[in-house]
C-alpha cells in the first residue's frame, strides 16, 4: 500500500510524542526517587540519632533542623510536597513545575547532601556529585 505524505507526517508526529511522553515519565520519575531518596535519608538520620518517631516526611525534616543535622527544613519541605504531589495528585501535575525542577531547581537536591559535607562517605570507587 503506498502512503502519501500526510500519514507519513502524522506518523513522524505519533513518534516524536511517543518520545516526548517517554522522556517527561522518565524525568517525573527520577524526580520521584530523587525526593524519596532526601525522605529517607532524613528518617533513618532520625532513627540513627533515636529522634523519633515522627508522624510525615516533613515532620522528619523538621526533627532534622530542631538537632542541628540541617539549618532550615523549609527548603526540603518543598520537595517532599512535590513527591506527594506525584504520587497522589498526579492528574495535577503541571508541566512547567516539571520543567523548572529538571532544569533551575535540580540543584535543590544536591544540596540536601551539601548539608551533611564531609559525614557522607562517597561509594568505593565513585565521587560524590555534592562532594
Amino acid at each position: 500500500m503506498k502512503y502519501n505524505g500526510v500519514i507519513q507526517r502524522k506518523f513522524s508526529l505519533l513518534d516524536e510524542h511517543v518520545h516526548e511522553l517517554k522522556r517527561y515519565l522518565a524525568t517525573e520519575r527520577a524526580l520521584q526517587i530523587c525526593a524519596e531518596i532526601i525522605i529517607d535519608v532524613a528518617e533513618r538520620i532520625i532513627a540513627i540519632e533515636r529522634a523519633g518517631p515522627v508522624a510525615s516526611a516533613a515532620d522528619a525534616l523538621a526533627r532534622l533542623q530542631t538537632f542541628g543535622a540541617i539549618q532550615d527544613a523549609e527548603p526540603y519541605v518543598g520537595i517532599v510536597r512535590f513527591r506527594n504531589l506525584i504520587v497522589h495528585e498526579y492528574e495535577e501535575i503541571d508541566p512547567r513545575l516539571l520543567y523548572t525542577l529538571a532544569t533551575i531547581r535540580l540543584n535543590d537536591f544536591l544540596e540536601t547532601a551539601q548539608e551533611y559535607g564531609d559525614e557522607i562517605p562517597a561509594p568505593k570507587g565513585r565521587r560524590l556529585l555534592f562532594a
